[in-house]
């Protein structure tokens, strides 16, 4: 008897898994109610930020003492 139930176990799980597998993958119908202009929309939203300026590749060099020392040395080499 003690083998039905260790036999039993994994067969319940597996059933309950793929009873949980078939809820989940189950189609809901259409998640966005705009339809095709809302998705022209999201598009040209998306146009418009990939056309934006965006961050600098090269930061900002730092102020402070080596930004002034770096200024000098490059003012003085022209001179």
């Amino acid at each position: 008897m003690k083998v039905l139930a260790w036999l039993a176990f994994p067969l319940v799980a597996t059933a309950l898994a793929m009873c949980w597998a078939a809820w989940r993958g189950r189609n809901r119908g259409p998640r966005r109610s705009g339809g095709a202009f809302a998705s022209v929309e999201d598009f040209r939203r998306f146009n418009e930020a990939m056309a934006a300026p965006g961050p600098r590749s090269t930061p900002e060099p730092r102020g402070g003492l080596r930004g002034l020392v770096r200024k000098l040395k490059i003012a003085g080499q022209g001179s």
